[in-house]
């Protein structure tokens, strides 16, 4: 659809609101009344000849609509509830279908059909935006470094990991570990687990950059690594490293993101990671918060302490007699999944759900025009950004994963972590298992379908790989 037909649609909407909020009783007028003048003003916005410019905060206002529709219905008058109604389901409807139709909408090299058809698809697609939207609020109230006073930081790591030539062997920048061996032990029950182990342990991780490290290890919460175990009594099984996205870290909202239950009824013992700055290490306002979002330096610290923990953990595993491992992440967890992957020899699988990739791309991407005018002015472009991800970016790595253990995850719908980048993975990895739904990166759709396939690939890779080799006259 058009710009004016957008625009139509907005400032007929907004006409039936503010009617009903005439029909309606006082409660619900106070309601309407501001949803109708912001819907005219996105109405008017629309005929600035821009198509679809804010369809999630189109759809914000439909549902409120739908909400002021029922008081009305409930304290005055059916008829104005009624009006509001359609009004809310209409703006709902628009919304949905230009979120479908803007964004990464890119096709997966003709062999998938990624076009979204269906208001469930739609509708997951504008939960997509919606959040890409509340990122970019977050970040004008959070506000963050200055570029010109991490610029300089960023150019001069540049520079030292083209002199080190990184580039040619990115693993280089992870170091080994030490063995893992003073772990504290805490049993408690946790909603939808049951009865877990809670294990911490000093991360000892010291980041590889000088420009940062000492205002890295200054984050004390951030130094304590976490993670949820969830075991057999009966003895140890292949371990399963679970790995969560951006703002996770809460073990029973990460329980029902792996359906780790379920992982453990297959046979494994689950390990529910903590990523740095997320769960009870989280050092700003928000679960997540310097991850991705501020100074550069400070992501790559913190990929290379989640790598380093993984290590420590899947070492920690197979001393305690875990016959294999591997490694299960989303989103975020998907990329550092990966990124452990292309380090750590001697895991049974892989298993990145809608991964990032070239995550330079997404970090320009998902910052507010306001931030990318100000990064330009001092020449910080998505090259030099880039090149300062050259440690973690997946692409330059190489798996260490048999390529039976390799099963990749896509959204077909998903905006988050575009379709191409699920692709781009696929490829780079030798073209490995391969599994798409048919929803967007917050809602799933073939759930089902999906973890069967999962649990198909953990029994033919992680469990295979704990069974004994049949006899044979050789043996």
């Amino acid at each position: 659809m058009t710009a004016r037909s957008d625009a139509n649609v907005l400032l007929a909407a907004s006409a039936g609101l503010w009617v009903s909020s005439w029909w309606a009783g006082t409660p619900a007028a106070w309601l309407l009344v501001p949803l109708a003048a912001v819907l005219t003003a996105l109405g008017f916005e629309a005929r600035s000849g821009v198509p679809a410019r804010r369809p999630p905060q189109w759809l914000v206002v439909g549902v409120l609509a739908l909400g002021g529709a029922g008081l009305a219905a409930w304290t005055s008058s059916a008829l104005a509830g009624l009006l509001a109604l359609g009004s809310g389901a209409w703006v709902i409807d628009r919304a949905t279908r230009a979120s479908a139709e803007t964004g990464n909408s890119e096709p997966v090299s003709g062999r998938v059909d990624a076009t979204p058809a269906g208001f469930a698809t739609r509708a997951a697609i504008a939960a997509d935006s919606g959040l890409l939207a509340s990122w970019q609020i977050q970040q004008r109230l959070s506000g963050g470094p200055l570029a010109h006073e991490v610029v300089d930081d960023v150019r001069a790591a540049a520079a030292r990991y083209r002199a080190e030539d990184l580039a040619a062997d990115p693993a280089r920048a992870f170091p080994l570990p030490p063995a893992l061996e003073k772990v504290h032990v805490a049993r408690r029950t946790v909603p939808i687990l049951g009865a877990v182990e809670e294990l911490s342990f000093e991360s000892e991780f010291e980041p590889i950059d000088p420009e940062i490290r000492e205002a890295y290890l200054d984050l004390a919460p951030n130094r304590i690594a976490q993670a949820t175990c969830l075991r057999h009594p009966d003895g140890p099984r292949p371990t399963l490293l679970c790995v969560h996205g951006l703002a996770g870290g809460v073990p029973s909202l990460d329980a029902r993101l792996f359906a780790s239950q379920r992982l453990h009824a297959l046979g494994l013992d689950v390990v529910q990671v903590t990523l740095p700055f997320h769960g009870r290490r989280t050092v700003g306002r928000l679960p997540g918060q310097g991850f991705l979002d501020g100074h550069p330096l400070m992501t790559n610290a913190a990929f290379g302490q989640a790598v380093w923990e993984l290590r420590r953990l899947a070492g920690w595993a197979r001393g305690q007699g875990a016959p294999a491992v591997g490694v299960l992440g989303v989103s975020l967890g998907a990329y550092t999944a990966a990124l452990f992957a292309s380090v750590e020899r001697g895991l049974a699988t892989v298993v990145p759900m809608i991964p990032a990739v070239r995550l330079a791309e997404l970090v320009r991407r998902d910052t507010s025009p306001a931030r990318r005018r100000e990064l330009d002015t001092v020449g910080f472009d998505d090259a030099l950004l880039a090149e300062v991800f050259t440690p973690h970016a997946i692409l330059g790595h190489q798996p260490r994963v048999a390529p039976e253990g390799r099963l990749i995850v896509g959204g077909l719908a998903d905006r988050i972590c575009p379709p191409s980048h699920a692709e781009a993975l696929w490829a780079h990895w030798g073209e490995p298992g391969m599994h798409w739904y048919p929803g967007s990166h917050l809602v799933r759709h073939g759930d089902d379908a999906l973890r069967a396939r999962i649990d198909a690939h953990l029994e033919a890779s992680l469990l295979a790989a704990a069974k004994p080799l049949p006899l044979t006259r050789f043996r």
